[in-house]
């Protein structure tokens, strides 16, 4: 590959990450005033309608922007046209939960580490969020509208411009974009884990809709089951034990699955090998040293800090 052919994969990049850099901080301005806006209503603030309405406002101004950055890139689409069917579908999702339950076991022990080495608690954001909102409200942010925002950004958007310079690199680059975002190390380790399979799945397949159905899944799995149970346990507390229980008996026997079909299918992995892929050892320079990745970087770094 060239000195001209590099030069237009650091541009491609830099424009991903400034697509990504605009979004976020077009996001979290909109939801703080989102949230200014409803602290000033008696009686809004801090309830579950709050905290979804503060979510939700992330959205219609900085996708819309993001999306007119993303344009500049060119698309070339996906290499790969295959269909899933249902069996094979299952197995990713038994493996995608199986990299939720792992990730997040890795998430929590790092940072009972940290908070071991610094004496300060173990404050995980999110889960207190999730917890305190109500299951409809879950429902729409977590499970419906998420999962479809970010297969675009972080799947279609980026794959679709990305991926013919190297399918591999694609698919780890969008993983680690797409752990990034999250800004915090309790979720750092399992969406990468998640963003992963869903770029390979993306790839293999070209259809978005089964990486947002995988997506929406997992999130079910990862917050409306939860909430319920939790339910169940203060309203019925014999019930909601028996399904605590059997739940975790289902996600440790999903977590060996998971490993199993890993095994036994990591043969059938593999990546196309594009003509304009990246040269071995120039990868991180193209794709990581540039304007608008380095910004993305420091974004993230500043919320992983201060998560």
């Amino acid at each position: 590959m060239g000195e001209r052919k590099l030069a237009l994969v650091r541009r491609s990049y830099s424009r991903m990450g400034l697509a990504y850099f605009v979004f976020f901080i077009v996001a979290g301005i909109s939801q703080a005033a989102a949230l200014m806006l409803l602290g000033g209503l008696e009686g809004m603030a801090g309830s579950s309608i709050s905290s979804l309405a503060g979510i939700l406002a992330m959205y219609p101004l900085a996708f819309p922007l993001s999306y007119l950055i993303v344009r500049t890139v060119p698309k070339r689409g996906p290499a790969w046209q295959f269909g899933i069917g249902g069996a094979r579908f299952a197995a990713v999702f038994v493996i995608c939960l199986g990299s939720m339950l792992v990730g997040n076991l890795i998430g929590l022990f790092l940072m009972l580490i940290v908070s071991l080495l610094t004496g300060q608690p173990m404050e995980n954001n999110v889960q207190e969020l999730i917890l305190g909102m109500d299951p409809a409200a879950i429902l729409l942010a977590a499970v419906i509208i998420a999962p479809v925002l970010e297969e675009l950004l972080f799947r279609k958007f980026l794959l679709d411009r990305v991926a013919c310079f190297g399918q591999r690199t694609a698919v780890l680059a969008s993983a680690a974009l797409f752990a990034l975002a999250h800004g915090n190390f309790y979720q750092f380790f399992y969406a990468f884990a998640l963003g992963a399979v869903f770029a390979y799945v993306y790839l293999r397949t070209g259809r978005i809709r089964y990486t947002i159905a995988l997506h929406m899944l997992v999130n079910f799995c990862g917050s409306i089951v939860p909430v319920l149970m939790l339910d169940y346990m203060e309203t019925s507390p014999v019930i909601g034990s028996v399904l605590v229980l059997g739940w975790y008996l289902v996600l440790g026997l999903t977590v060996i699955g998971g490993i199993v079909l890993l095994i036994v299918g990591r043969r059938q992995i593999w990546f196309y090998r594009t003509p304009d892929r990246i040269p071995a050892g120039k990868w991180i320079a193209a794709v990581c040293v540039n304007v608008g990745m380095i910004l993305f970087f420091l974004y993230c770094m500043v919320n992983f800090v201060l998560a």
